[in-house]
């Protein structure tokens, strides 16, 4: 009998992410079999003078376990493309052009000599 109660509630767990990629929106179903599945088991590992106990945490951790593995996985919403009107478009600000220059700066050489060179200078 022992048996036989810990095989049934090991298929019952077993079976749970198999419905709960059947049928997402049965997440009452997938709590009330976890926690079935679990007061059973719970009842059957639980000692000879502790079997309610076992039974409450079993039924307690078997619910919300079949609660999580029921969970709708939902795809992530798409990023919006940016819409922009004509008008928005026509009157936007052209955008700054860089001016670049050359500039005679100093900096040290390999053996410590300082150097200057021309370096081009944008802003």
């Amino acid at each position: 009998m022992r048996i036989g109660m810990i095989a049934g509630a090991a298929l019952a767990v077993a079976a749970l992410p198999a419905a709960s990629e059947a049928a997402c929106p049965k997440r009452t179903t997938g709590t009330v079999v976890g926690a079935v599945a679990g007061g059973l088991l719970g009842n059957v590992v639980a000692g000879r003078g502790d079997r309610t106990e076992g039974t409450l945490l079993g039924a307690a951790v078997g619910g919300v376990a079949g609660n999580q593995l029921t969970k709708c996985k939902r795809p992530a919403p798409r990023p919006q493309a940016a819409s922009r009107s004509y008008r928005q478009a026509s009157y936007a600000p052209a955008p700054r052009r860089a001016t670049c220059r050359y500039e005679n700066r100093a900096y040290y050489d390999q053996y410590g000599q300082v150097v200057y060179a021309p370096a081009r200078v944008c802003g």
